[in-house]
């Protein structure tokens, strides 16, 4: 039997390759503020290399939480490439956790052609329809900051010399929300801001929620099988 996804990680799921709802009141908005801390996708594919791959840990205010996830280049084909994000997240109340890999295919700009999600390992992974996000709220007016920064990783017990980028944003009705992002040239997946690449994320932090970078490596395989034609 085919298993359904649940709700909270196709969030997530959908969060890696496309950008985030506009949403600011819902029932999960805590989902949504959490998948935007830990969506780690893919901005550009001129430095993409077959095999690379960047871990994150995750924590959250007032929570003891273990979570995480994984972005990896694991093929390409004719001009595309297909990336994979393995994520450790919260499934419903309780705090049960599950690790769920979203499988995603783009092309040369970076853009989504297929995404999958399952379970690693899986033979019927759920394929899910890419669209734009939904508009359920007029925009926000935001503000970006950049500066530069040094900051140390305990993870990795690294020092990376970082562009920071602030994204301070305000919606009808008065809610603030502040998004941080640390990047470093040294690490892959670059981020893109206004056409220029500042490498890949360091830290984030957003809503409460902290990302770090754990690790990285170059020889990152495939979990999730696409069933074929």
């Amino acid at each position: 039997m085919k298993r359904r996804v649940p709700a909270s990680l196709l969030v997530l799921a959908l969060a890696a390759c496309t950008p985030p709802a506009k949403r600011t009141t819902s029932d999960d908005l805590k989902s949504q503020e959490l998948a935007i801390a830990m969506a780690v996708g893919v901005q550009e594919t001129t430095q993409l290399k077959v095999g690379q791959w960047a871990l994150y840990s995750v924590r959250t205010e007032g929570s003891t939480a273990s979570l995480s996830t994984r972005i990896a280049v694991v093929a390409a084909d004719s001009g595309t490439f297909w990336i994979e994000n393995r994520t450790l997240a919260p499934v419903g109340a309780g705090g049960r956790q599950q690790i769920m890999v979203s499988k995603y295919q783009i092309d040369g700009a970076a853009k989504p052609l297929q995404l999958w999600v399952g379970e690693p390992g899986t033979t019927t992974p759920t394929k899910v329809p890419i669209g734009p996000p939904k508009d359920s709220a007029p925009l926000p007016s935001s503000k970006v900051e950049i500066a530069t920064e040094r900051i140390k990783i305990a993870a990795t017990d690294k020092t990376f010399d970082c562009t920071r980028i602030s994204s301070k944003a305000t919606y009808p009705g008065g809610r603030e929300t502040t998004l941080v992002t640390w990047c470093c040239k040294d690490v892959p997946f670059s981020a893109v801001h206004e056409g220029k690449l500042y490498g890949g994320v360091v830290r984030r932090t957003y809503a409460g929620h902290t990302l770090e970078l754990a690790a990285t490596g170059t020889d990152a395989v495939p979990e999730l099988a696409i069933p074929e034609k």
